[in-house]
């Protein structure tokens, strides 16, 4: 019977006719460049197919064949360097998902997918121990193997049991805990994401960033908690590898594809989309409409000076309480690849973004928050305009820069966000006014509102017909338990993944033209100084996104003009909802984006030159009664409309009360 040195030689011996035959040159190249360099990567693969036993062996027992890979190339180093070179492995078969990660895997090799949630700073870890003996001045080394110090237990010279740590000539390592957090895509709906800690060590540490999509390989272990007297479960890393593109959870099959392509070919395949979208929710085409956009979204461009133009597509839907707003965000939340859904009113700005949190040691490390863990998929905002001003602000940078800046407690980081966010909010006033402009309407500013590239109005207008039909949607759902798919959820899902990941369009010339010639008629209307401006560059960019997720839609490579005049389409209807301004009969981005009018800034002017004139009839002060008649008279303005644009005058400060019902121009 071999004896457990008896293998771990056999194993150091294997390893070195490993390394020797396959990764010579990685490993002197390493040896050659120690300390700088520190570590080799090894495809588990590669050993499988030299020695399944060994590779084997690894998985079942890591800590032993990790060391006995360190000795092999101590063995085989030709200037005997003694150098503690880490062997890092990648592509191990014992990949699981964070949440089937029990004890049975405790003591083994794993590797688990996750996005990095949370990172701590980095802290020395003793490796090596200097003593000093402090009756007869004796040094003693003595190996660490635990963040608890252990000290000699008597002096072999004189027997002394007391001694003295010498920090400086002791050796130390870096080290850093982690949490990494399971990917959004393996949760379905209500489930809690699971996390785990894990510990990196030496050149492994500062690697990664809250936010970061990773595949982590290490020895699942176990540590007893001194205070609560129980065990928690974390992973000592042994390799890092970053996963930039969507998870491969969303696994698609070859037949999977087949049936894509066929869907993809079919004319009727928008439709279908859109009907699929939300179908438990009756009516609201141009919604679910520009939701399915959304969810197959435009292409990003990172542009040669670095700056990077987003290819995600933000949609606000303001309505009445009671029409399935809140259904819609959780139904995208959770057909999304990736989504999140979060209500404004138990979020706060840094559960949206990132918080600075303190460690159990006192420091200060980064937790991402909803809009880092949701980068590359959907987050879905419920009730906008309920959240505090301060915690909305947060969100500024993450819609149009897409990344997420902090500075706090000593941490200034960027991390990135890159989602497209569905947002929902309800009117100021309960119901939703046509005639007042959306700005007055919402609890929120301009330049949130401006970063939407669609804003819809849903209102809840009584309709015989309307009504009839959707009571027996409602009603048949209840009776049959059961809603009419035009394609099965899991299809649309593989769908949209597929083609978030395959399918690049690219604007044609022809399409460019499209959108050139409307972006120009468009503003050709607006060149006389009295004009309002009807569109910017801001929805240029937005219909250039539109077209792109049109072309993904149906998995072409070409934005063709049929794309490009849908997505025209869909932002007219947007802007002939929110944006139309009754008094001049045109369209009004400054009204769509929340921003006073132009036919309301001329009215201010007005007023406040007739309050000027009306000064020096009457000894510096404008009576009230006089200005209304002197106001309706010229320029057939009510007293309501008087009164709303006093009030707005006042609290800009370009007009003040010197005394009651008497105006006088600031």
């Amino acid at each position: 019977m071999t004896s457990s040195t008896d293998k771990k030689k056999s194993s150091v011996a294997k390893f070195e006719e490993f390394f020797s035959t396959k990764y010579k040159d990685k490993i002197f190249e390493a040896l050659e460049n120690y300390p700088d360099s520190r570590s080799v990567t090894v495809d588990y693969n590669e050993l499988e197919m030299f020695d399944p036993d060994l590779a084997d062996l690894l998985i079942e027992k890591p800590e032993e064949i990790l060391k006995a890979a360190q000795k092999a190339v101590k063995n085989i180093d030709p200037q005997r360097k003694n150098a503690d070179i880490h062997i890092r492995f990648e592509n191990i078969r014992n990949n699981i998902q964070l949440r089937y990660l029990r004890s049975k895997y405790i003591g083994k090799f794993v590797s688990v997918d996750g996005i990095i949630r949370k990172t701590d700073e980095i802290r020395p870890r003793i490796v090596n121990a200097l003593f000093e003996c402090r009756s007869c001045m004796r040094l003693q080394e003595v190996p660490q193997t635990s963040n608890v110090l252990s000290e000699p237990a008597l002096c072999k010279e004189c027997g002394g049991r007391s001694f003295k740590l010498l920090q400086e000539d002791s050796e130390f390592m870096d080290t850093q805990a982690i949490k990494v957090q399971e990917p959004l895509e393996n949760l379905s709906g209500g489930e809690e994401p699971k996390q785990i800690s894990v510990i990196l060590e030496d050149d492994l540490v500062d690697s990664v960033t809250p936010g970061d999509i990773v595949r982590i390989t290490g020895t699942m272990k176990t540590v007893r908690d001194e205070k609560t007297k129980r065990f928690k479960n974390y992973i000592y890393g042994n390799h890092i590898e970053a996963r930039e593109q969507e998870f491969e959870e969303l696994e698609i099959s070859e037949e999977d594809e087949e049936e894509i392509k066929e869907l993809a070919a079919d004319p009727d395949v928008y439709e279908k989309i859109i009907n699929s979208t939300a179908p438990s929710i009756k009516g609201y085409k141009e919604v679910k409409e520009a939701i399915a956009l959304q969810l197959f979204g435009g292409s990003a461009k990172e542009l040669e000076d670095k700056t990077r133009i987003r290819g995600d597509i933000h949609i606000l839907i303001v309505g009445d309480p009671g029409i399935g707003k809140s259904q819609m965000l959780k139904y995208v939340s959770k057909l999304a690849p990736r989504g999140i859904y979060t209500s404004g009113k138990g979020t706060s700005g840094v559960g949206l973004t990132a918080a600075a949190v303190r460690d159990e040691f006192g420091g200060w490390s980064l937790e991402a928050g909803a809009l880092v863990l949701g980068d590359r998929g959907n987050v879905c905002v419920d009730e906008l305009d309920k959240m505090k001003p301060e915690d909305r602000s947060a969100i500024h940078e993450a819609l149009e820069q897409q990344t997420i800046s902090i500075a706090k407690a000593g941490i200034m980081a960027t991390l990135n966000s890159r989602c497209s966010v569905l947002a929902a909010a309800n009117p100021k006033f309960g119901r939703f006014d046509r005639y007042k402009s959306i700005g007055e309407q919402i609890d929120l500013p301009s330049p949130i509102l401006s970063r939407f590239d669609l804003i819809f109005v849903v209102e809840d207008k009584p309709d015989v017909e309307k009504d009839t039909k959707l009571a027996d949607h409602i009603l048949k759902i209840h009776k049959d338990n059961s809603i009419p798919f035009e394609i099965e959820p899991e299809l649309l899902r593989k769908y949209i993944a597929y083609a978030r990941r395959e399918i690049h369009p690219k604007l044609t010339t022809e399409a460019s033209k499209v959108l050139q010639e409307f972006y120009v008629s468009m503003r050709g209307g607006a060149e006389d100084e009295d004009s309002p401006v009807p569109i910017t560059a801001r929805q240029l960019e937005a219909l250039v996104r539109l077209s792109e997720a049109s072309a993904k839609i149906r998995l072409g490579d070409e934005v063709t003009t049929f794309d490009a005049k849908r997505a025209i389409e869909i932002q007219q209807k947007c802007m002939k909802q929110v944006g139309y301004d009754p008094e001049t009969g045109k369209v009004d981005i400054d009204k769509v984006e929340g921003r006073t009018p132009k036919s309301d800034r001329d009215k201010f002017r007005v007023v406040t030159e007739v309050i000027g004139e009306l000064e020096a009839e009457y000894n510096g002060k404008t009576p009230k009664t006089i200005l209304i008649s002197e106001l309706e008279d010229r320029y057939n303005m009510s007293e309501e409309k008087v009164e709303d644009i006093i009030k707005v005058l006042k609290r800009k400060g370009l007009i003040y009360e010197p005394s009651n019902g008497y105006y006088k121009v600031s």
